[in-house]
This record gives C-alpha cells, structure tokens and sequence, in this order.
C-alpha cells in the first residue's frame, strides 16, 4: 500500500493546484467578517475556533508536504509554509477593515497543528523523502 501512495505523491501538479486552492481557503476563511453565531461549542476545554485552526494547519501542512514531496527538505518547507501562512494571516488581522482580532492563542493552535502534522508525516514517510 505504501508503494500505491508513494506513486501517487509523485503527480505534482495536481498537489500543488490543490495546495494553492487550500491556501486561498485558508486566506479567506481566515478574514472573512465573523458570522452572528449562537452555539459555541468546546472539545476538551478547547474552544472551537482553537480547535479549528489546529484542524487546518494539520491539513495544510499535509498538503504542503503533498505539494513539495519531490522537493529536498520538504518537511522543512511544508511546515515553514504552513506556519508563514497562520503567522502572516493573525498578524493581517490587526487591520481593523477586517473586524477580526489577533488572538495569540490562535496562533499557537496554528502552530500545534503544523507541529503534530510534521511530526506524523515524518513518522510515516521518513524513509522516502529527501532530506
């Protein structure tokens, strides 16, 4: 199965297409005017935005990694990238034509997720990559 998903994460370009396409979701999402919602929910005393942004940083730092598999140090550059993206994004919020808020907490889910995501991808595909 490994050699399946290894040919497979050699069709770049469709991984880079969906890495763009995942950045500009993330951009948007990201200072887009919060919406009037009325339930708030927690997952292990979390609250939901924190566990979203760690949710999305995860991904994005597997996509990234999809992206720039063929590259050298790719786990170096998917999570430099996806942490950049998160870092830059709660820093644009300070701009107040936004109506969002830099929340610090925010940003160390962001980085949470990149790390747990580079961490399991290293666990998994340590063997085929260069470094």
């Amino acid at each position: 199965m490994l050699q399946h998903i290894f040919r497979w994460l050699q069709a770049n370009y469709f991984f880079k297409v969906f890495a763009v396409l995942a950045t500009f979701s993330v951009i948007y999402l990201s200072l887009k005017p919060p919406g009037q919602q009325m339930t708030y929910w927690t997952f292990l005393n979390f609250r939901q935005d924190l566990v979203f942004h760690f949710t999305c940083y995860f991904f994005l730092t597997g996509i990234y990694f999809a992206a720039f598999f063929k590259n050298t140090s790719v786990f170096k550059k998917a999570f430099f990238l996806s942490f950049s993206v998160g870092f830059i994004l709660e820093f644009i919020q300070l701009i107040s034509i936004f109506n969002r808020t830099f929340d610090f907490n925010d940003l160390l889910a962001n980085l949470a997720g990149s790390c747990l995501g580079i961490l399991l991808i290293r666990l998994f595909f340590s063997y085929s990559v260069k470094y």
